[in-house]
């Protein structure tokens, strides 16, 4: 609605309540001054009949029936005089006796009168306007000069008779009513003219109004930041008109700057585009040269952004045993990327030397607590499958918990954090302790970050962790992997997560033969590379035992020799299994009995670590050289220790299908069939093997 008509409005409206108001309040004012003035007439009127009445008595002419009936004709035909007689009272009667039929009282009102002594009046409506009035009047030694008393032998104040009066008074309301047509048809005139005119006053008052309303329009429609209004005069539109002036010509300012500054931005962007996408290429290369596809693992992370701020990677140790690590560095985009780029190399290299799970856990969270701010911290879950011992170890710092997964659907086992995120705690406080669970049949393992719990659907539910355990459960095996992401995609909406979701699905199948299917294959050596003599020596006291993996820096510096390149990873099972067997059951008097039972294993670990920490005294002794074995060409592993040793001829007479029905000294019979001799000596804590690299 435009301006001037909601000031317009208004104003008419209130003409239109208050002139009929102002009209209904001066015709009633009117109507009250006439009757007003009828009254004092007719009360006059009733005082000159008395008097005139009065002079009758004087003159003795009252007493004349005639004369009183001429008399009251005459008042009666007095103009709008509709009824005019005289009532006398009962104190006349009895004096001057009951008198003519016009002087008795006529009603009710008459009666009122002489009894009261007051002036009764009535106004009737009623078919015509016409006004009663019955004036009384009392005795009294001074009446307008005379004395009544002298002819009325009544006390003073009797009332002696009353005048009534009844008078039409149609002419007046006749009047009244032309009155009232004058004043209508002025008031309607009256209205028109307002209207024109304060219509033609606003819109000259909102004249600049609308002025400055087109030029905001056409501003806004032209984007022309040009525009000024014209200012008329120096009141409060005028001066709203000149701050508008001022307002504009600071925005079209403020528009060529902004213009510049989006051009310069629509640069940087494009660069950073450009630069972000060789960056995420870089970083996709990098993590997946670390990463090895493994046909046992199915992953895929969905980015928040650009880069993602989680990482799955997934490599093998020199005996087959399956490294797979999770991480999901604080917030994403490019700064969470950047903080996982040094985990890559380092777990990678770390596992295909290999190191243990605890050892590989330690060595990244030194790096990034070196290497990062405290507030970049990287939740992270490590996972180790040996397959061969149907063992699975996670250590876990700050992601959701991995599941393991029956065949039907059953939760195994789920493995909480238990630790801070890599990069919180220096070296001291950080604790590597991994949890370890065996499995006894074909199973899978669940890994996610916490953006697929947080996921978030349209409603705003999260995705949570009752949803993906209902899915596992109602879900075969082989699917579980592609309905958990279509189940995601369709709980999205088609919308991307507010965090970075990653998820890998390991398939753990039990391992049926009892040989391992080694990374490395075999190959005859260069026979002139053979022909180098090389030997290793190595002596490991109490200290050394608790933290050094000193198989893993035997089999690096193995690796590097051309005689043993190829042969590497068999060595590494070889040398592994010698070695745990000598601090097991030679240092530690570690009994394999306790592997029994579903728990066995995890009761065996516990017990082997606590020992270990609380080892007091003992070594292993190690020599690893090239050798000539039945005239091809060699290496000799001899491994020494200061335990008790054990009866090894009741291994030598156990055949290799007993060993693979057991759940333990299956480590031992794997070594003796991958050499050509193993010879135990002295009280079983010493151990040759001889293993043919042609």
């Amino acid at each position: 609605m435009p301006l001037h008509i909601k000031l317009h409005l208004p104003i008419q409206l209130v003409l239109l309540l208050l002139l009929p108001a102002a009209h209904l309040w001066v015709m009633s004012r009117f109507e009250s001054n006439m009757l007003e003035d009828v009254r004092l007439k007719a009360q006059d009127s009733a005082t000159q009949s008395m008097l005139a009445l009065n002079s009758m008595m004087l003159t003795g002419a009252i007493s004349n029936q005639k004369e009183r009936i001429v008399f009251f004709n005459r008042m009666s035909e007095q103009k709008n005089m509709e009824d005019f007689h005289l009532a006398r009272t009962s104190a006349v009667q009895n004096q001057y006796g009951y008198g003519l039929e016009e002087e008795q009282q006529n009603d009710e009102l008459d009666r009122l009168a002489a009894e009261t002594g007051k002036v009764q009046t009535i106004f009737s409506r009623h078919g015509q306007h016409t006004l009663r009035m019955v004036v009384p009047y009392a005795a009294s030694k001074k009446l307008y000069g005379v004395n009544c008393l002298q002819c009325h032998h009544v006390p003073e104040g009797t009332v002696l008779g009353t005048i009534s009066l009844k008078i039409n008074l149609e002419s007046e309301y006749t009047k009244m009513q032309q009155l009232s047509s004058v004043l209508l048809a002025g008031q309607v005139f009256l209205q028109l003219l307002l209207f024109f005119l304060i219509g033609w006053l606003i819109r000259s008052i909102t004249k600049s109004v609308v002025y400055l309303e087109n030029a905001m329009l056409h501003i806004k429609k032209e984007a022309d930041f040009s525009k000024r209004v014209d200012v008329f005069g120096n009141d409060e539109i005028g001066q709203i008109a000149q701050v508008f002036n001022g307002f504009v010509a600071y925005i079209e300012d403020l528009h060529l700057r902004l213009a510049e500054k989006i051009s310069a931005l629509e640069k940087y962007h494009d660069q950073t585009e450009q630069d972000l996408r060789i960056g995420s290429d870089i970083m996709v290369r990098i993590t997946d040269a670390q990463s090895t596809l493994d046909p046992a693992v199915r992953s895929q992370i969905k980015p928040a952004a650009l880069y993602s701020g989680d990482i799955i990677l997934v490599s093998r140790t020199p005996t087959g045993t399956l490294h797979i690590m999770l991480a999901d560095a604080v917030g994403h985009g490019l700064v969470a990327a950047m903080n996982l780029l040094p985990l890559s190399q380092i777990f990678n290299a770390m596992t295909k030397k290999g190191f243990s799970l605890s050892l590989i856990a330690a060595e990244l969270n030194s790096k990034i607590h070196k290497l990062m701010p405290i507030d970049r911290f990287i939740g992270a879950a490590l996972v180790s499958v040996d397959f061969r011992h149907r063992i699975v170890e996670v250590w876990n710092g700050g992601v959701p918990a991995p599941l393991l997964v029956n065949g039907d659907g059953t939760i195994l086992h789920e493995w909480r954090s238990c630790n801070l995120p890599l990069g919180i705690l220096g070296e001291e406080e950080f604790s590597s302790d991994v949890e370890v669970f065996r499995y006894e049949n074909d199973c899978q393992l669940f890994l996610f970050s916490d953006g697929l719990l947080e996921a978030e659907s349209c409603e705003g539910v999260q995705f949570g962790s009752e949803r993906i355990v209902q899915l596992l459960n109602s879900t075969e095996p082989d699917r579980r992997f592609d309905v958990l992401m279509e189940l995601l995609n369709h709980h999205l909406c088609g919308r991307p997560a507010h965090d970075d979701v990653s998820l890998a699905m390991v398939n753990i199948a039990v391992e049926r033969d009892p040989e391992i299917r080694l990374q490395s294959g075999e190959s005859s050596g260069d026979n002139a590379a053979a022909r180098s003599n090389w030997q290793i020596s190595i002596s490991l006291g109490k200290d050394e035992l608790k933290y050094l993996d000193a198989v893993s820096l035997l089999t690096q510096i193995i690796s590097k020799i051309s005689t043993t390149v190829e042969h590497s990873s068999r060595l590494y099972v070889i040398l592994n299994e010698l070695f745990n067997n000598a601090l097991d059951h030679g240092i530690l008097q570690m009994d394999s009995t306790i592997k029994h039972g579903p728990d066995g294993f995890e009761k065996y670990l516990q017990l082997r670590e606590e020992k270990l920490r609380a080892l007091t005294a003992g070594s292993i002794s190690i020599e690893i050289g090239s050798e000539m074995i039945e005239g091809h060409h060699g290496v000799r592993i001899h491994l020494v220790d200061s335990g008790n040793g054990f009866d090894y001829s009741a291994f030598q007479n156990t055949s290799h299908d007993d060993i693979a029905q057991g759940q333990y000294g299956r480590g031992l019979a794997l070594a003796r069939s991958m050499v050509r001799k193993l010879v135990f000596s002295g009280k079983g804590n010493e151990v040759i093997a001889y293993y043919v690299c042609d």
